[in-house]
């Protein structure tokens, strides 16, 4: 990740967890609010410097800010900054494996369509790395819970209604697999 999109990420998660408007005081380089605290941490503040970062982020529509009379500092986070904070949730995304396997596969399968292409294989690139298993291009198979996952992926990505979760009791060929997933 450039540093750019770090910036972004980082600036989009705090004024997420503060709420979806912030109000900080720039007349003081003690911010008032510790969510943008993590943000300059290690690092002088530099009023110019979060300024900029905001005009980046405003000009992509991600937020909203201006300047009160009182000299603080305004920030409205737009849904596409929502939107945005989603995805970067997505990219520390992890399914937990429980102790104990509960003897049912997640079978995930999709159709989606070409006009959606990008989306699709967003999805299927997801389901690799979260460890789910291809049995064909768009039929994912896992031993743990996982539908919480790929119900939130397939609605950050718009294809929730051509995604089918299934779960599968007994299925030929079973035993490579739990074999692969060490069950």
């Amino acid at each position: 990740m450039n540093n750019k999109a770090a910036k972004t990420k980082l600036l989009l998660k705090y004024i997420a967890a503060g709420g979806a408007i912030a109000i900080i005081s720039l007349i003081s380089p003690q911010l008032p609010y510790r969510l943008l605290r993590a943000y300059i941490k290690n690092r002088k503040f530099q009023k110019d410097r979060l300024l900029q970062d905001l005009k980046r982020l405003q000009k992509r529509e991600l937020l909203d800010y201006k300047t009160l009379p009182t000299g603080e500092l305004q920030i409205s986070l737009k849904s596409a900054g929502k939107k945005q904070i989603l995805r970067y949730e997505i990219d520390n995304m992890r399914i937990n494996r429980p102790p104990k396997w509960d003897k049912k596969w997640r079978l995930i399968v999709f159709d989606i369509p070409d006009r959606k292409r990008a989306a699709s294989n967003a999805l299927r690139a997801k389901c690799k790395e979260l460890g789910l298993y291809q049995l064909q291009k768009s039929i994912y198979i896992y031993p743990f819970p996982c539908e919480a996952e790929i119900e939130f992926i397939s609605s950050i990505f718009n294809v929730r209604d051509h995604v089918l979760i299934m779960n599968v009791s007994d299925f030929e060929g079973d035993k490579k697999l739990m074999k692969l997933f060490q069950i």
